[in-house]
């Protein structure tokens, strides 16, 4: 079954009327931006980077309990309060890092964050086996829980070791991670820091909603639906990315997608929600300026905030927040300065978290849409059970 998707879209319907702005919003904004609702940060935290070290990677953030956790070859790993706007802890590494990866725990309070970076102190391992880092497992406060040296075969793991690009950790059954670069992906046990090749193709994303499941997936652009291993639908047009799930009240669940395109010749960024039970309901919010996509986070009913790239400078980016109801809730330029490494962004439940440059973390508002506009969602905690 193909999906009927609504793109590409001219002018997609902006649907709910956009936020107004900030009364205390920043009064810089880019000639591109002007008539969107703009915010100013509720906190701006500097990291304690070293500047006398390279860059090599960044990764981050994610939100472990109260803290977000960064990573960067200039300081490690670092944990911050973004309440209060303080560091609650730090790890070393050395000058190669992956991006963290939070795990939630059985209960509230006591999950844990699993931490991938260069060995402090090379261990020793067996002669026939290559070592590739060091895997950290803290609690959320940083209580160190275990620290094994990361070691695979020289013939099984040799692709990984020299593979380059944009790396990502996601989990792997109870006690292991996956750990990718660029097109090549390791399995990692946490008990014995064993590691073996594995599949490079990113999890899907899970949707349950009454008695049935897909398992989405976004190939070659397209989004596609799978139930039982079977495809159920997918969509006739290629996407540039799929953010996640929204949840609304009284509705079935929803996809969130990004894609690039221009109206009139001018770039723009359109977020679109499609239904993923694969039915043709489907809804645009209203579209920014932009020729990129820098990062994203989605919150758990499907708030979204999203870094674009405006134009070829590398130096005009900024972030953009919605709504799970698709309204664009306010802009908020980066600074002006030459960018190469990406933007991590995190929506905690009450706050924003962009980590950028590699030594800032800005705290920008949350993004729950004012309770009188059409289809505002509830707070995560008030989510129904599917």
């Amino acid at each position: 079954m193909k999906h009927d998707d609504p793109t590409p879209l001219p002018m997609p319907d902006p649907g709910p009327q956009d936020a107004t702005p900030a009364p205390d919003a920043r009064s810089r904004l880019w000639p591109e931006l002007e008539g969107y609702p703009r915010t100013a940060p509720e906190r701006v935290v500097a990291l304690p980077a070293r500047s006398d070290a390279l860059r090599f990677e960044v990764g981050g953030p994610v939100i472990a309990g109260d803290v977000a956790v960064v990573s960067s070859s200039q300081f490690g790993f670092v944990a911050v309060d973004w309440r209060r706007g303080t560091i609650a802890w730090t790890k070393p590494a050395g000058a190669h890092v992956a991006p963290p990866l939070a795990r939630p725990g059985t209960t509230a309070g006591d999950g844990s964050v699993v931490l991938i970076g260069e060995c402090v102190n090379s261990p020793g391992i067996p002669s026939d086996e290559l070592l590739l880092g060091c895997v950290r497992v803290v609690t959320n406060t940083g209580t160190d829980q275990a620290y094994i040296a990361i070691r695979g075969k020289r013939k099984a793991v040799a692709a990984f070791v020299a593979a380059t690009g944009p790396q990502t950790v996601w989990p792997d059954g109870d006690r292991a991670v996956r750990w990718r670069r660029g097109d090549v992906a390791l399995t990692i046990d946490l008990v014995s820091g064993a590691a073996r090749p594995a599949d490079a193709a990113p999890p899907p994303l899970a949707v349950t909603y009454k008695d049935r499941h897909w398992d989405v997936s976004h190939v070659d652009g397209r989004i596609i639906a799978r139930t039982k291993g079977r495809a159920a639908w997918s969509t006739q047009h290629p996407y540039t990315a799929l953010l996640g799930s929204v949840w609304l009240p009284d509705q079935s669940p929803m996809l969130r997608i990004l894609n690039l395109g221009a109206f009139r010749d001018a770039p723009e960024v359109h977020l679109l929600d499609i239904d993923a039970t694969g039915s043709l309901h489907a809804q645009a919010a209203r579209p920014t300026p932009g020729i990129g996509l820098l990062g994203w986070g989605v919150s758990p009913i499907g708030d979204a905030a999203i870094a674009v790239r405006m134009d070829v400078s590398l130096q005009h980016d900024f972030v953009v927040g919605y709504a799970a109801n698709a309204v664009l809730m306010w802009v908020y330029p980066l600074p002006e300065v030459p960018r190469a490494d990406p933007v991590g962004v995190a929506v905690a439940p009450d706050a924003v978290v962009v980590f950028h440059d590699g030594d800032t973390l800005t705290i920008l508002p949350e993004l729950s849409a004012p309770p009188t506009t059409p289809g505002a969602a509830r707070a995560p905690s008030q989510i129904p059970t599917p």
